[in-house]
């Protein structure tokens, strides 16, 4: 599972989900974008670290997360 979080001002940060797929979290992301953003044409760079991707897509202190969910053991 692929958690999607999308960070503002530098910290606040706010889930938009878990998805099965990245394709799918790419999915929401730029969905999100479209919806949100004044930009009307984002450019997305990508820079990896540990077990997260982030993704900018135009001012530098709002970005995408990327994070592996760790699956919760059954009882």
């Amino acid at each position: 599972m692929i958690e999607l979080v999308f960070v503002f001002n530098g910290s606040r940060q706010v889930g938009l989900g878990s998805y099965e797929t990245g394709d799918e979290a790419v999915a929401a992301l730029k969905e999100h974008v479209r919806v949100n953003s004044a930009i009307t044409q984002p450019v997305y760079h990508k820079s990896m670290s540990g077990g997260q991707i982030r993704i900018d897509y135009g001012a530098r202190d709002c970005y995408y997360l990327l994070k592996e969910k760790e699956e919760q053991k059954g009882e």
